[in-house]
C-alpha cells in the first residue's frame, strides 16, 4: 500500500516554483533596470546640480564675474591687462581655471605671479601633458628673462619640481 504522502512527493516546493517563475520570459532579469529617465528630468537635475555648485562657488557664480574674467582674456597682451587683473583680484582672488591663471604669468605684481605659480603647480599633475610642456616652456621663459630676481628664482624652483 502506498502511503499518503507520495502524492505530494510529485508535486513543486513553493521555493522550486518561485525559481521556475524568476526564470520566465514574463519577468525582468535585471532588477536594478530601471526607465530611462526623460530628457526634461535629465535637464531639471543638470540645472539643480548647477545652481548647488553656484552656492559654493559664492561671487564666482555671478556674471559680473563671468565678464571679469573675460575681460582678463580679452585684454591679454594689452597695456590694459594689468588694470583687468587688478580689478579682477581685487573683487574675486585668484582665479580657479587653468587658462586664467596661465595669463596671469604675465601680471606685473610679483607676489601674485608666485601665488599663481604655486597653484599652477598644485593643479599641473591632472593637467594632460600638452598644456604641462606649455607650463614648464613659460616658467623657462620666467627663469630666463624676469627682471625681478625673486621671480626669477620662484620660476627655476618650479621647473626643478616639475
Amino acid at each position: 500500500m502506498t502511503s499518503s504522502h507520495d502524492d505530494y512527493d510529485d508535486k513543486p516546493s513553493w521555493s522550486e516554483i518561485d525559481k521556475k517563475r524568476d526564470k520566465s520570459a514574463h519577468v525582468s532579469q535585471d532588477q536594478t533596470e530601471s526607465r530611462p529617465k526623460s530628457p526634461k528630468k535629465e535637464w531639471a537635475q543638470k540645472m539643480y546640480m548647477k545652481e548647488i555648485e553656484n552656492l559654493f562657488k559664492g561671487k564666482k557664480a555671478s556674471k559680473e564675474h563671468g565678464v571679469a574674467l573675460n575681460t582678463i582674456h580679452e585684454r591679454a597682451g594689452t597695456k590694459k591687462f594689468n588694470t583687468a587683473v587688478k580689478k579682477y583680484i581685487k573683487e574675486y582672488g585668484l582665479p580657479d581655471d587653468w587658462s586664467t591663471l596661465f595669463l596671469l604669468l604675465d601680471y606685473k605684481d610679483i607676489k601674485i605671479v608666485r601665488q599663481v605659480i604655486e597653484r599652477l603647480m598644485s593643479m599641473a599633475p591632472e593637467e594632460p601633458l600638452s598644456i604641462q610642456e606649455g607650463f614648464k616652456s613659460k616658467l623657462n621663459i620666467l627663469s630666463m628673462t624676469a627682471a625681478d630676481d625673486d621671480l626669477r628664482e620662484a620660476a627655476e624652483e618650479a621647473l626643478e619640481e616639475l
